[in-house]
């Protein structure tokens, strides 16, 4: 009876989420974002990433996902993170909208 439930639970969660990812591709366009990388130094956490959006008429929040908890949780303070070290940082970026863009900026350091 158990794994009954939890079948349908996971039919149920899954197509909330088909459903969910379908209306947003409807009505969502491309967020169009370009960085602006300031590698570290070699050893050190003085990394910079900047973003810029083409459409200047909507507000965005910018979220790092992959630091820690309270970093996914809460957006940035601007469109800038500062005191990087060299690594692969994820960002999840949502328009007033609701629509989302996932993203991966690399520094690479000196």
């Amino acid at each position: 009876m158990n794994y009954t439930k939890i079948l349908l639970f996971s039919i149920l969660l899954s197509a909330i989420a088909v459903h969910t990812a379908n209306a947003q591709v409807n009505g969502c366009d491309d967020i169009s974002v370009e960085t602006k990388l300031t590698e570290p130094s070699k050893g050190k956490s003085n990394g910079k990433i900047e973003f810029e959006f083409k459409e200047k008429s909507k507000t965005y929040k910018i979220y790092l996902i992959n630091r820690d908890a309270t970093d996914a949780k809460n957006p940035l303070r601007g469109l800038d993170i500062r005191d990087l070290k060299a690594g692969f940082y994820d960002f999840m970026i949502v328009d007033n909208g609701g629509c989302t863009k996932q993203l991966t900026v690399t520094l690479k350091g000196n």
